[in-house]
Formats: structure tokens, sequence, C-alpha cells
């Protein structure tokens, strides 16, 4: 693979109201659908796409079909979100009154959500997904859409940070392209959370949320 673009989807009713998501498969919001069309007006800078591939979740395969449609789209498993178990569907203040939220967050890369996932797991899966697609794409630019904790843990991944911090990351907004190019026996970050194509908005959540 020679270049690498990791797109996050765009925005939802529950990114709006603070809800976590994770594998629930809630749609866009039309600022969402907006979004995406307006991240396609970009997609000439990005050069000619060799692959496309994007999460199952539904927020994730309208995004990329909105933002790429002459393009075939491949869904993969891997670039799903974290799966938050009991978290699912909670807004921040339900989950921080729930009994096991101080135990998971006081190592949530090792220690899976209750009936969910550790962040440890999310980035082994999207990591493997990484390494496949480098062989099987070798030379070429592939575009995954996906979401904010798998691009944050295969950005850490790609930065060599063993042991990322959930509460400490790169943050990732809606529609949000990052890019590396693989060269030479090297790893270049060209960018990180490049949300140009969005400007401020008030009403239906507002770009960028």
């Amino acid at each position: 693979m020679r270049r690498l673009t990791l797109i996050r989807h765009g925005l939802t009713d529950w990114n709006r109201c603070g809800r976590f998501q994770g594998r629930s498969d809630v749609p866009l919001t039309e600022a969402g659908r907006e979004q995406a069309r307006r991240l396609h007006g970009r997609a000439p800078e990005l050069g000619h796409v060799d692959a496309l591939v994007s999460s199952p979740s539904l927020r994730a395969s309208q995004t990329a079909e909105l933002a790429f449609p002459d393009y075939p789209l491949e869904r993969d498993e891997r670039l799903r979100e974290i799966d938050f178990g009991v978290f699912e569907g909670r807004t921040m203040p339900e989950n921080q009154a729930h009994p096991a939220w101080g135990w998971w967050t006081s190592d949530p890369i090792r220690r899976p959500a209750p009936r969910g996932e550790s962040y440890g797991g999310l980035q082994a899966r999207a990591v493997a997904w990484l390494e496949e697609a480098g062989e099987r794409w070798s030379g070429a630019h592939v575009v995954a859409v996906s979401h904010s904790g798998t691009i944050q843990m295969l950005l850490a991944h790609l930065f060599g940070v063993a042991r990322p911090r959930w509460t400490t990351r790169v943050d990732i907004g809606h529609t949000a392209i990052s890019q590396v190019r693989f060269e030479a026996g090297m790893t270049v970050i060209e960018r990180i959370n490049d949300v140009g194509h969005l400007v401020a908005q008030t009403g239906d959540g507002g770009f960028g949320a």
C-alpha cells in the first residue's frame, strides 16, 4: 500500500446527543449526509482511489457512498467501532454512574467493557486489517471510512504508541481526513483530522460536532 486515507463517518443523532454508539447501527442525520457531500467535493485532491473500504456500520457505509459514489465499496468487519457493551446507548453521565465504569476506564486497553470489547481488542483487529490491506493492495491508494476509535487506534499503532490512553487521544472530527504515506520503509503521517471542507453551522448539531 502506497497511501492510506482514513475518514471518519458523518454526524448521527447519537453523536448529537452524546450517546455511546459503538456497534449500534445508527444512520447519518441530514447534517451528516451534508458533511459527506462536502467531503465528496474534496475527493479530487485526494487523487485516484484504488480501493474503497468501510466499516459495515450504516453511518460509515453511507458516508463512503456519498463521498465516493464512483467507486465500488467493500465492507470489512474489522473496521467497526469498539463494542461498548453495557455502555452502548448511554450518555457520559449515565455511564459514569454505572458501577462498572470506574473498573473499565482504569484500564480500557486491556479490560473489555462488560459484554463488550477492549481498546486493545479493537486495535488488534484494525491492525490485522491494515497489515492485510498492505499486502493485498501493494502500491495502491486505499481509502477506509471508519470510526473515531478505530482510526485513533490505527494512528496510535502507526505512531508506535504501545498503550494509548483513550482519554488522551488525537481528535478525529466527523468526515475528517487523515492520511499516511508508506515509502522506502518509512511511515509518513501527512495529515490528521483535516475538516477543511466543513464550516460552522447552527442547528441540527452543527458541523464538526
